[in-house]
């Protein structure tokens, strides 16, 4: 009867006892499918979670720790059996509290996370993400209990931005026009007056000294002198 029993318990708990079984999902997590395989995800996983963790901001400025991304489903899927080499990986993960176990899930950050790489998936910019999962992505979705709702459109931050660097844009279209409007006027001036423009440019280096008029007293002077001399007497 004891050895039915402890077969019986086996039988029940086995799959939750083996090396590698996925844990119990918790209130939100995050699904992504990779056009890659499983056998080609299980040489990422220590790349996957530092390129979320440095994507995760806190609060105070810091990303989140590596430690803190759990991989629910990795170790039931790597290293990759016979049986899962060419399927494609469908990854399921959440955030845990720092320090924290499998149990202790971070919804907010889990949350955050989901929305940074839905936004980077839709608008195909997974290079930013890590650019070995550029146009690697085929879906990132939200699920669970608390799962956030898909986003439907810009946040407002995103359209503050957006709206900054239209502005930006405009502003320097605007100046580029002003300074070819002004070299194209400088070049019509010089193409109606080529020479007056050399005349003054030859008039450069001629310096013209004008001498002081001359008073009374000294044109007279001078006149004297240009004068010739009267002859003069002799006596006897």
């Amino acid at each position: 009867m004891g050895y039915l029993s402890l077969v019986f318990v086996l039988c029940v708990f086995a799959p939750c006892l083996v090396t590698g079984a996925s844990k119990p999902l918790p209130s939100v997590y995050i699904q992504i499918d990779f056009k890659f395989t499983w056998s080609e995800f299980c040489l990422l996983e220590t790349y996957f979670k530092t390129k979320l963790a440095e994507l995760l901001i806190k609060d105070d400025g810091h990303p989140i720790m590596f430690s803190q991304v759990y991989l629910n489903n990795f170790d039931e899927n790597c290293p990759a059996s016979k049986n899962n080499t060419a399927e494609k990986a469908s990854l399921l993960f959440y955030i845990i509290k720092p320090g924290g176990t499998y149990a202790d899930v971070d919804e907010e950050m889990t949350k955050h996370a989901f929305k940074a790489l839905h936004y980077l998936v839709e608008n195909k910019l997974g290079r930013l993400f890590g650019p070995l999962f550029e146009l690697k992505i085929n879906k990132v979705q939200a699920k669970g209990d608390k799962a956030p709702p898909k986003p439907t459109g810009f946040s407002e931050i995103e359209r503050t931005y957006i709206a900054i660097g239209i502005a930006c844009g405009v502003l320097a279209i605007i100046v580029l026009i002003t300074i070819a409007v002004h070299f194209i006027k400088k070049s019509l001036r010089r193409n109606r007056h080529p020479s007056s423009q050399r005349t003054g440019e030859e008039n450069k280096g001629i310096e013209i000294i004008e001498s002081p008029p001359l008073n009374a007293n000294q044109a007279y002077h001078v006149h004297e002198e240009a004068s010739p001399s009267s002859p003069t007497e002799t006596k006897f």
